[in-house]
């Protein structure tokens, strides 16, 4: 999955690359002809790291809807809270979820009851065909935390038995209203789209509406386009969603590499895990050059044995991989830490945070990743104590820094 990309760089100077958000990096497969049913669908979570759970599952369709809260067993992170504006809170003997606008308690199922639940409601909409689930976000991290929940509870081959792929309204969006809009998050193509002023995101329910009410109307804009004056309207809707979806088994390749990827950055802890206690610039640099680390595939191990048999000659010559992906300056900041650490004559040495990025657009990039995603954008601070040994303690989207301990999967 890509790394958050640099912003401008100050003083005039040329514009650094930008990496494509993962629902961009690639257009999607398609499906097969066939028929499907089309179901808008969401989820909250606790934080968006790979052990992380749902809070609420939704799914939306003109005739039925499905909403249901789960009770965690992890506190939401304070980003979560914040943006699906829940949190989980103590009555006498007892937790719960509450509502921090209404200040109510909200009904709970445990996370395997809600997710049978999620596709019996599933199984009754797909008929004698295969479901598309739409969902709107960059990051394609959705997909991802239901399949791992799935996976974790053993439901994952009755879901592939009534699901056939995931389609992203965002990347639909970002190819069709490309020469009309700059931001294609939620808030912005409801208001262009679907001339809806304000926008709802903290549910779940809504963003899973707002997904499927988008790829209607571009649905019907190309049908327009066509001349074909409106009629067939959830043909073409069905053929819309099946060019732009992602096949589950798809989205199981991406899981997997991820697990792999977070197990090689897993194997740096030694290097990266005191500065993961320093300040949240800091904190975000040093998942940067982690990650770095572990998409060029490699290991500590790998640098270790080559700082002993050629120190700085051989950190070098190994990270002479980075030089594809990575800046010069990232390559010879990884050096210097690297050396520290491992020569006991020298004070270990931390990452120097980037130039910080004018608050107008920070701010504006927060609130539009607000309305998009359904993983939060804060540390968790609250680890689910009956996580499951095949878990892996690591944000899902490899670019977001914890104070927890990472525990390496045990696949």
């Amino acid at each position: 999955m890509a790394m958050v990309s640099e912003a401008k760089v100050n003083g005039g100077e040329a514009e650094a690359p930008t990496e494509l958000p993962p629902a961009l990096a690639e257009k999607p497969a398609g499906l097969p002809p066939g028929k499907y049913s089309l179901v808008g669908w969401d989820m909250d979570t606790t934080g968006r790291r790979l052990i992380d759970e749902i809070c609420q599952i939704a799914a939306y369709t003109p005739k039925q809807q499905y909403s249901q809260y789960i009770m965690p067993y992890g506190d939401l992170n304070p980003g979560a809270r914040r943006r699906h504006n829940v949190r989980v809170v103590t009555v006498g003997r007892y937790r719960m979820l509450k509502d921090t606008n209404t200040h109510k308690i909200l009904k709970t199922k445990s996370e395997i009851s809600a997710l049978t639940d999620f596709l019996d409601w599933l199984e009754k909409e797909k008929g004698d065909g295969s479901v598309i689930l739409i969902y709107h976000e960059p990051r394609r991290l959705s997909p991802t935390m239901l399949l791992e929940a799935l996976t974790r509870y053993k439901l994952l081959d009755r879901f592939k038995s009534i699901v056939a792929g995931f389609a992203d309204s965002y990347a639909l969006a970002a190819d069709k209203c490309k020469a009309t809009v700059k931001s294609v998050s939620l808030r912005v193509l409801a208001r262009v789209l679907l001339d809806a002023d304000s926008l709802a995101v903290d549910s779940a329910l809504d963003r899973a509406a707002a997904a499927y009410r988008i790829v209607e109307h571009l649905a019907q804009g190309e049908q327009q386009e066509a001349g074909a004056g409106g009629e067939g309207t959830l043909r073409d809707m069905v053929e819309t969603a099946r060019a732009w979806a992602r096949p589950v088994h798809t989205e199981l390749a991406a899981l997997a590499s991820l697990k792999l990827l977070l197990e090689r950055q897993n194997t740096f802890r030694p290097v990266f895990a005191p500065l993961l206690r320093s300040a949240r610039p800091e904190r975000k640099r040093v998942t940067q050059l982690r990650r770095l680390l572990a998409d060029a595939g490699l290991l500590y191990a790998d640098l270790s044995t080559a700082w002993t048999d050629n120190k700085l000659a051989g950190l070098e010559k190994q990270m002479a991989a980075l030089a594809v992906t990575a800046k010069e300056e990232d390559i010879k900041e990884l050096i210097e830490i690297f050396d520290c650490h491992f020569d006991p004559a020298k004070e270990p040495k931390g990452p120097k945070p980037r130039t910080p990025r004018n608050r107008g657009t920070s701010a504006g990039e927060a609130g539009e990743g607000e309305g998009e995603g359904s993983g939060s954008t804060s540390e968790s601070q609250n680890s689910s104590p009956h996580n499951s040994p095949t878990k892996t303690n690591n944000d899902v989207s490899a670019g977001d820094s914890s104070r927890q301990p990472e525990a390496v999967a045990a696949n």
